[in-house]
């Protein structure tokens, strides 16, 4: 009987842990976005995004290295850009402390932002 409930046990864990790995794996996957535009372009365009609406509000930034911490709601977040292509690059809004507690509506809002801004500029801009 021991033997079936530590094995039982080891199942709850197992499966709880599964869990908890695969919400954190959609949560990441969220935070990401491949963009058709230079880094540089998206560096500035992410900018845009986050002086837009006045609710973030920018605490560092490195323009060479494509970094920039900006603070939302009592939280820091962590911004990284990165170059994929010759014309395409990538974007990743991670909170500063790993916590994805309150979810990705502020990496949604960005990536909103960053979509309206690129439809709105002419490509030979970009």
């Amino acid at each position: 009987m021991k033997r079936i409930l530590v094995l039982f046990g080891l199942f709850l864990f197992t499966l709880i842990t599964s869990t908890h790995v695969s919400a954190n794996e959609s949560m990441l996957s969220s935070c990401n976005k491949n963009y058709s535009v230079s880094a540089d372009n998206l560096y500035l365009l992410t900018l845009s995004a986050l002086n837009s609406t006045g609710q973030y509000e920018v605490v560092e930034m490195q323009s060479k290295s494509g970094y920039i911490m900006f603070k939302a709601l009592n939280k820091n977040y962590i911004v990284t850009i990165s170059k994929e292509g010759t014309n395409s690059s990538s974007i990743k809004i991670l909170p500063a402390n790993s916590d994805f507690a309150p979810g990705t509506a502020i990496q949604k809002a960005i990536f909103d932002t960053i979509d309206q801004n690129i439809e709105n500029i002419p490509q030979k801009v970009l």
